[in-house]
């Protein structure tokens, strides 16, 4: 039975479904963008900053959970086991992991309009941080370029899931060619036509459909399949009554298996919180309070989505006894549960739409997330400074074709190939991320950390990734993945050396700066030199209303000169009456307004957060690590607690505890990063400075330049600036 009867329906409804989300999203950028605040990139790729809570936690939420979650771990539960349990504490812990960096990132997102993480590596590597602007440019561009990686993976992964499991169900009579093009041509359309809003409604749609039908599919297991206790009576019996096949449900893990556990979860949590389609959202939040509550729920959600695809993958081990090598389990299974009647078929429907909800989630943040990239580190800070709004959206759009061109390609090549796995992505996505962790975890709490410490272990930790990854000492390499012998991975090896050699590095380089030909950094600013976020504070690179400048500008210019600091005079802001002919101008080419950032030094402060608590991160470093069971004699027999082994039932009670312990961080132990106070500096003041000084050429090079535009420009010609 081919079940196109039911598949056409059902993906017909979900494909009009997200098109429908994604056109309110378009409108409504356009409402905002255009009739609104004029920012029309920041719409575009962040929603405004402005998500909210329930939008922030399902579009979180659906964004994570992709082919990996669905597609991904029920294979891998179908034939490793047990060892498909180290998804949930790695999950767990990642998020976790963000409490390291997500208050600070946000606040400073908020405050300096960040897009990118290499944004924030290019200022907090600036001079004096860097001996030279050259080692803020070479940190930047290796971090992008890292960061592009995982991008690719994700697409191909979820574009090789698609392909895989719509085969599978319909039994070819949807091939994966027309499954990808056809999910490739609705992500296109979602991202060319509404940016970051469409991609967040949509993912409200999916993130709830996936989070149901988990629920939904793990009933339908226990009643058409008999569930863990039908499966349980299959493997759980020494040999020869149970096949030799299920002795990895019946044993611990070989020692190699034990340290490949380890290298995956600490890995995982480690590199994964460089993502950019996950950082983004971080960027995107309307505040702090959306990020602390999506957090403490979004820890939870691993034991519903990802231990319902385990369940499906050992409920499969039993239902299926042999895959065709062009199979999927989770495919498979949903055509056993179809072929049981016409209600079976439609169900089975529903929770493949589920499935390809984790794919499209993540697919289209992954392709947000490249053209974004590309715009802000790459088009308007090398190639096209001057460029206007419409101008970079155009790009964007033409990069995330050319991205979606290559993710395709590669998506079909990978589902004929058969390789490589699922698994086997997921390790290579990890490979080049996890080296820009140090510049980001390291960089925002240490204010004496300089940027030549950090070059030196990315450049270093890069190369033995690298050089690892592509000998013979990779003994997954033939299968497109990434493992040594004992278990460990390049990317876990080289990670090591990177952070090493930066930590050591940079205690010398802090107390000892002569010894390398570096000037000391200069004093730190005072503790309570900082102050808190404005309420409406968001980044938006534009200027505050006219009536109000008055009084910031004499209260910036008082705390600047306690400081000591020099502000430019091409930076000091403008008069009211500048103002007032700028905000004219900007209704008629808001390109010449917003949309711009200004790269400056980031000056971090020597405040440390409560949110890193040593004693709680000490308690919770110990419960991951005992989610391990390096405690465990490797590939003794094993007992079970119910259905489930009893050392992957004290792995997952241990994650559920893990869980419960990093809510209580992002609940109770948060606290709000207070950005050291800076003179006047908005972002937009890199075109006062081009207009000042010749306006003329200036205003040439923004695309619909008018005459109001013109007026702009003497005006800020004749405009007087003074140094506060």
């Amino acid at each position: 039975m081919a079940n196109t009867n039911v598949a056409y329906p059902v993906l017909g409804v979900y494909l009009i479904l997200i098109l429908g989300a994604g056109f309110i999203g378009a409108v409504m950028n356009f409402r905002r963008g255009t009739l609104g605040h004029h920012d029309q990139v920041r719409e575009h790729f962040l929603a405004g900053k402005g998500l909210g809570t329930f939008v922030w936690f399902w579009t979180m939420m659906a964004t994570l959970f992709s082919g990996y979650s669905v597609s991904g771990i029920v294979n891998e539960a179908y034939s490793s086991g047990w060892t498909a349990t180290r998804w949930i504490p790695a999950g767990v812990g990642l998020y976790i992991a963000f409490a390291i960096m997500a208050p600070r990132l946000h606040a400073l997102s908020k405050r300096r309009g960040y897009f990118t993480m290499s944004q924030v590596i290019y200022d907090r590597y600036l001079p004096p941080s860097g001996s030279h602007v050259l080692v803020a440019h070479a940190l930047a561009l290796l971090s992008f370029f890292c960061l592009q990686l995982p991008v690719f993976t994700y697409l191909i992964t979820q574009f090789q899931s698609i392909g895989r499991e719509v085969r599978t169900f319909t039994s070819n009579s949807i091939t994966p060619t027309v499954a990808i093009n056809v999910s490739a041509a609705v992500l296109l359309l979602c991202d060319l036509f509404g940016g970051m809003r469409a991609v967040a409604f949509t993912d409200v749609i999916q993130g709830i459909v996936l989070f149901f039908g988990s629920i939904i599919f793990l009933i339908i297991q226990r009643t058409e399949l008999g569930g863990m206790g039908a499966a349980f009576d299959v493997w759980g019996h020494p040999y020869p009554k149970a096949p030799a096949r299920y002795s990895t449900m019946q044993r611990v893990p070989t020692h190699v298996n034990i340290v490949s556990y380890f290298d995956f979860v600490f890995k995982t949590t480690v590199a994964a919180t460089m993502f950019p389609h996950l950082t983004a959202r971080l960027f995107a939040a309307r505040s702090t309070q959306v990020i602390r509550r999506g957090m403490a729920c979004m820890v939870f959600t691993f034991f519903v989505v990802q231990f319902s695809s385990m369940i499906t993958g050992w409920v499969a081990s039993a239902a299926i006894p042999k895959l065709a090598k062009s199979e999927s389990a989770f495919g498979k299974l949903l055509q056993v549960v179809a072929d049981r009647g016409t209600g079976q078929a439609f169900a089975a429907a529903l929770l493949l739409a589920s499935a390809i909800c984790a794919m499209m989630s993540t697919a289209d943040s992954a392709l947000l997330a490249f053209s974004q990239m590309w715009v802000r580190d790459i088009y308007t800070k090398y190639l096209r400074p001057n460029a206007g709004q419409i101008e970079q959206l155009v790009f964007a759009k033409v990069m995330a074709i050319i991205g979606l061109v290559i993710g395709v390609t590669l998506g079909n090549y990978s589902v004929e190939r058969g390789k490589p796995t699922l698994s086997g992505l997921f390790a290579l996505q990890n490979v080049t991320p996890i080296h820009v962790t140090p510049a980001i975890w390291l960089g925002l709490h240490w204010r004496g950390l300089r940027g030549e410490a950090v070059l030196t272990g990315f450049i270093c930790g890069l190369g033995v990734t690298i050089g690892l990854v592509f000998s013979d000492r990779n003994i997954m390499r033939a299968n497109g993945s990434d493992m040594t012998t004992i278990g460990i991975s390049s990317a876990w090896f080289g990670f090591v050396v990177n952070i090493g050699i930066t930590i050591i590095l940079g205690v010398l380089m802090q107390f000892f700066p002569r010894l390398f030909n570096l000037r000391p950094m200069p004093p730190p600013p005072s503790p309570d030199q900082v102050e808190e976020l404005g309420e409406h504070e968001d980044g938006c690179e534009v200027y505050p209303e006219p009536s109000s400048l008055s009084a910031e500008k004499d209260a910036d210019a008082a705390v600047v000169a306690k400081s000591g600091q020099v502000v430019p005079a091409a930076a000091a802001a403008p008069s009211s009456s500048t103002l007032s002919v700028l905000f004219a101008a900007a209704g008629r080419s808001p390109s010449v307004v917003y949309s711009r950032f200004v790269p400056r030094y980031l000056e971090i402060g020597i405040n440390r957060d409560r949110t890193l608590n040593p004693y709680m991160w000490s308690l919770m470093f110990l419960v991951l690590l005992f989610t391990v069971p390096f405690y465990r004699t490797p590939w003794s027999w094993d007992g079970y607690v119910g259905y489930i082994g009893s050392w992957p039932f004290t792995s997952l009670l241990l994650s559920g505890i893990l869980a419960i312990l990093g809510a209580i961080t992002f609940m109770f132990l948060w606290e709000d990063y207070k950005p050291v106070k800076e003179g006047v500096l908005p972002p937009a003041s890199s075109l006062l400075t081009q207009m000042a000084t010749k306006p003329s050429q200036t205003m040439m090079c923004e695309a619909g330049a008018t005459a109001a535009d013109t007026a702009v420009a003497a005006a800020m010609q004749n405009s007087p600036s003074k140094e506060p």
